[in-house]
C-alpha cells in the first residue's frame, strides 16, 4: 500500500492514500533539486481527480539520505 504523509507549518497533517490502485512513479533531477512524483489513478480518473504526491527537495540532502541508506543496507547483509 502507498501513502503520503505531510505535517504543515500550521501543524496540521495531510494525508494522500493510494489504496490498492496502482500507482505512477516519476523521479526528476536537476543540479538543484530533486522531484518526486507519485500518482494513482491514472488510468480511471478524470486528471483533475487523481490522487497524487510531489516533494521537491535539495539534491545535496536526496543524494546523502541515499548514500546513507545504501551504507545502512550493506550493513545487514550478513
Amino acid at each position: 500500500m502507498s501513502f503520503a504523509i505531510i505535517r504543515g507549518r500550521s501543524g496540521r497533517r495531510h494525508e494522500v492514500d493510494f489504496g490498492e490502485s496502482p500507482v505512477r512513479v516519476e523521479i526528476h533531477a536537476s543540479e538543484e533539486t530533486v522531484e518526486i512524483f507519485v500518482e494513482a489513478d491514472a488510468e480511471t480518473a478524470a486528471e483533475e481527480r487523481r490522487r497524487f504526491a510531489i516533494i521537491n527537495i535539495p539534491r545535496h540532502q536526496f543524494s546523502r539520505a541515499t548514500g546513507d541508506a545504501a551504507r545502512r543496507a550493506a550493513d545487514k547483509v550478513p
